[in-house]
């Protein structure tokens, strides 16, 4: 005669199970990179059903070129991992994933210092000198150059307040094309009048129908799947106004922008998918200002975007 087992430890028996994987959080993440002396919050999900059992995770390293605050975790199935990652050194890192002292999965790091990608530390002095610029009512293109001086740690080739280091501000256009001989910048995409429904010198109120994400379409593209922060030169209605974009790349289920404008603070981060919109919006409130200095009060809506690097 067989011995059976109550219904209740029939179902704890069923639900119990090890964790079916341990991977990021965000599944749009197709390969990790972090820069040299970077450091950010990493999220990894414990795969599987929950079934109320703890159990020890551990995270084994294949060298020393990154390090993790947390690597080890008593953790549920379903549940969020949370730790900080740093990168010490160039190069690849296997992350060996242990359940219980067995081997789960793996998880890839590439520690590199991509030209075109910047950390939160680098963006931060980008926003201490919009703040200046903000309360000492700097001039739209001298406040833009001082901010990629800032972003870069640059004293030689951007404009200080000691010294304009032979910045050619008289348009944007051809301050770009000084910039783009340096080196700083990775890529670029200029906007013909025609991006808007109708082209030609007149208030834009929408884009024409093949160019409604024609801006988003070239940041994506730019960004190129790169974990961090990625900063664009950018000026609307034919350099009527020049600005400083940063996207927010470091989690690429939840990309986020914002615009750093000498004018005014132009509040929190938003989600990319706004991005078209905004330009749109930003052509249109000020193409008004821009016709007024023209002598036919009209004013050219083409505008450019640069996407800035480290040398």
């Amino acid at each position: 005669m067989g011995v059976g087992v109550s219904f209740e430890k029939y179902q704890k028996i069923e639900r119990k199970g090890t964790p079916t994987s341990v991977h990021f959080e965000c599944t749009k993440i197709t390969e990790y990179n972090i820069g040299v002396n970077e450091t950010r919050e990493v999220r990894f999900k414990v795969g599987g059903k929950n079934d109320d059992e703890k159990r020890s995770i551990k995270f084994d390293f294949s060298n020393s070129n990154i390090s993790l605050s947390t690597s080890s975790w008593k953790a549920e199935n379903e549940w969020i991992l949370r730790t900080k990652i740093t990168g010490k050194k160039n190069g690849t890192t296997v992350i060996t994933v242990k359940v219980e002292d067995k081997t789960l999965n793996s998880i890839t790091i590439h520690c590199v210092d991509y030209k075109d990608v910047f950390s939160e530390e680098n963006v931060k002095r980008l926003i201490a000198e919009n703040k200046i610029s903000i309360a000492d009512h700097t001039a739209c293109i001298v406040a833009a150059d001082k901010q990629l001086g800032k972003l870069l740690d640059n004293t030689s080739d951007f404009i200080t307040n000691s010294s304009n280091n032979n910045a050619d501000v008289y348009t944007a256009y051809k301050r770009v094309e000084q910039i783009k001989k340096k080196g700083f910048l990775a890529n670029e995409k200029k906007f013909s009048q025609y991006v808007f429904k109708g082209g030609g010198n007149y208030q834009p109120k929408e884009y024409s129908e093949e160019n409604k994400h024609a801006v988003s379409d070239y940041l994506k593209a730019s960004i190129n799947g790169k974990l961090g922060y990625h900063v664009f030169y950018f000026t609307i209605l034919n350099g009527y106004h020049v600005l400083t974009l940063v996207i927010n790349n470091q989690n690429p289920c939840d990309v986020k922008f914002k615009i750093y404008d000498q004018l005014r603070d132009r509040g929190e981060y938003v989600s990319l998918l706004e991005v078209d919109n905004k330009l749109l919006e930003m052509n249109t409130n000020n193409w008004s200002g821009a016709a007024s200095l023209t002598r036919d009060k009209t004013a050219s809506t083409k505008f450019g975007i640069w996407k800035i690097q480290r040398k």
